[in-house]
């Protein structure tokens, strides 16, 4: 079995989603977090200056979020099922960063009033148009809770994680497949004492 190591700050974030497949695959590997003041001194050490990086039997194998979240699921049998699947989540993902991007960069607005109120447009606005969308996608190609097909796949983890990124895991009322693939995930056992077992991280 391969030797995984997974480089990523102490939150939540853009490394999540391999953790979590890491985690649904009930693969091990090694979750190294680097806290932000010792950043600066590693970033030269990574492959374009960014994390999470991925090493593989003590070699770095690659960097960017959702390549590494992809590879792992082609490793793990967690892609979809045939390439129209994998097209379908694949577009879960995009429309997932169409919300997750202009929410990160509302939160890191160092302007506290235009922050606030952009951040209330999000949540009105945005965040329900793309919940919209996410919604439709999974009651299209999804079964017994689902998002793509009839089993657990990279699409459902994106969801689990991106939602939540976004601050919107509280916010799905009106968007009962969501709701309900939500609940899907948190039921698998091992995804359950990750859940409960990880950093406390704010984000």
């Amino acid at each position: 079995m391969p030797k995984y190591k997974l480089t990523y700050f102490n939150a939540r974030a853009r490394g999540e989603l391999a953790r979590m497949l890491f985690v649904a695959a009930d693969k091990p590997f090694e979750d190294k977090r680097v806290e932000f003041p010792d950043w600066p001194k590693l970033k030269e050490g990574t492959p374009q200056g960014s994390l999470p990086v991925l090493e593989v039997d003590g070699k770095i194998e690659m960097c960017q979020s959702f390549a590494i979240a992809r590879y792992l699921a082609r490793e793990f049998k967690l892609s979809g099922k045939d390439n129209h699947e994998n097209a379908i989540i694949d577009q879960i993902i995009d429309t997932l960063l169409d919300m997750f991007d202009p929410f990160v960069n509302i939160a890191f607005n160092p302007n506290e009033e235009e922050k606030a109120k952009k951040m209330e447009e999000f949540y009105k606005s945005t965040a329900p148009t793309k919940l919209g969308q996410l919604e439709n996608l999974v009651k299209k190609t999804g079964k017994g809770g689902y998002a793509v097909g009839s089993v657990l796949s990279l699409g459902d983890l994106a969801l689990y994680v991106y939602i939540e990124n976004c601050g919107l895991a509280d916010k799905l009322e009106k968007f009962k497949l969501l709701a309900a693939n939500r609940k899907k995930v948190e039921e698998i056992p091992r995804v359950a004492k990750y859940l409960k077992s990880r950093p406390v991280t704010s984000f």
